[in-house]
C-alpha cells in the first residue's frame, strides 16, 4: 500500500515542488503552534499536519517514520486527536486489523463536534451543580445566601444561553451563521 504525500514525500507524480514543501511546512508549523495554544503537545499539531496533507490514510508506522516520533507517541496522539474529532481511524481492505488514520479537514465539523461534546458536557456539569447549589440556599434567610443565590442564578442564565448557542451552532451551516451575524453588525 502506498502511503505518500506529507510535506516532502514523493508520489506517483514525483517529488513535490519546493514551494509545495515550504507551504506545507509553514502550515504544519502553524498547526504545531495552534496545538500549544489549546494546551496540547506540539507533536499533535505536527501529526495532524502530516495527515492533513496526506492524500490517503496513513498507518501508525508511516506516521512515526515521517514525523520521527516514537510509535507510542504517535499512538497516544492519534487517540487524543480522535477524541477531539480531528482524525478518524480507518481500516483498509487487505490490511487486516492494521489501523490507518486520516485528518478531518472540515474545521466547521471539528468546531461543532467540540461544542457538542466538550462544551455541552461542561454546560451540563455546571448547570446541574448550579441547580443543586441554588436549591440548597433556597430556604436560607441570610444576606450572604441571598447574594450567592443572585450570583448563582446569573451564572445559570449564562450557561442556559450558552446551551442555546451551542444548539444553534450545531444545527446550522457556517454560511448561515456568518450571514446572520453580518446582519447584526
Amino acid at each position: 500500500m502506498m502511503e505518500d504525500s506529507d510535506t516532502d514525500q514523493p508520489t506517483a507524480e514525483g517529488p513535490p515542488p519546493d514551494a509545495v514543501v515550504e507551504a506545507r511546512e509553514t502550515m504544519i508549523g502553524a498547526f504545531e503552534r495552534s496545538a500549544e495554544i489549546y494546551g496540547v503537545k506540539r507533536s499533535y499539531g505536527r501529526l495532524y499536519g502530516v495527515l492533513y496533507f496526506a492524500e490517503e490514510p496513513l498507518s501508525l508506522d508511516t506516521l512515526a517514520a515521517r514525523s520521527e516520533y516514537a510509535k507510542s507517541t504517535v499512538s497516544t496522539a492519534m487517540s487524543d486527536l480522535q477524541r477531539y474529532h480531528m482524525v478518524t481511524r480507518r481500516s483498509l481492505p487487505g490490511e487486516g486489523k492494521k489501523a490507518f488514520y486520516e485528518a478531518e479537514t472540515d474545521f466547521w465539523q471539528i468546531f461543532r463536534a467540540f461544542l457538542n461534546n466538550e462544551v455541552r458536557r461542561e454546560i451540563e456539569t455546571m448547570t446541574g451543580a448550579l441547580e443543586a447549589a441554588i436549591d440548597s440556599l433556597e430556604d436560607v434567610e441570610d444576606e450572604r445566601a441571598e447574594r450567592d443565590r443572585r450570583k448563582l442564578r446569573e451564572l445559570k442564565q449564562v450557561y442556559e444561553r450558552s446551551d442555546r448557542i451551542v444548539g444553534l451552532f450545531n444545527s446550522q451551516s457556517m454560511d448561515r451563521i456568518v450571514s446572520a451575524l453580518e446582519r447584526l453588525q
